[in-house]
């Protein structure tokens, strides 16, 4: 098939093409061709370029995360961080120190905690983010002991209990 397929929004010959639409071979100058496939805004029919595939947009909501480098006392910490937490924790950093501090008590993630930690400089917001991670780390805690406790793992547990009221 001969033809052009657009890469990103284009006008041709004052016909406008989105991403994705075909154009015919005739409605793109051969002298501008070389010109339009280097700066990738369309590409030969059957030549379209891997990364053209996706448009911008799906890009930006696929994002995955990275792995952050988080200086620590003991050396450096590579944090893996969602979009999510990475989004978090800069809609925080922006706020004023006392929604900041506010905000914190909301968050869940511990990441979310780590990333402004290191990156903040403001001491309530410090101050906030270090009781938030106690309440966290507290209440997963109190999970585990929950768990253990009907498991009669810990001994407390009420199978075969017979200290308050079990058979005598």
């Amino acid at each position: 098939m001969n033809g052009y397929i657009a890469l990103k929004p284009i006008t041709l010959s004052g016909v406008d093409y989105a991403a994705g639409d075909s154009i015919p071979a005739d409605a793109v100058l051969p002298s501008r061709v070389p010109a339009l496939i280097r700066t990738k805004s369309i590409a030969r029919i059957n030549e379209r370029p891997a990364e053209a595939q996706e448009t911008p947009q799906n890009d930006a909501n696929d994002f995955g995360g990275v792995n952050l480098p988080i200086q620590t006392e003991n050396g450096v910490l590579e944090l893996p961080a969602s979009g999510e937490d990475i989004v978090k924790a800069v809609e925080v950093m922006q706020m004023n120190a006392e929604d900041a501090a506010k905000a914190v008590g909301d968050i869940e993630s511990e990441t979310t905690l780590i990333i402004i930690d290191a990156c903040e400089s403001r001491k309530t917001v410090k101050t906030a983010v270090k009781a938030r991670a106690e309440e966290l780390n507290a209440a997963a805690e109190g999970d585990d002991e929950d768990q253990e406790g009907q498991n009669g793992a810990d001994g407390t547990g009420t199978e075969g209990d017979t200290e308050d009221g079990g058979d005598e």
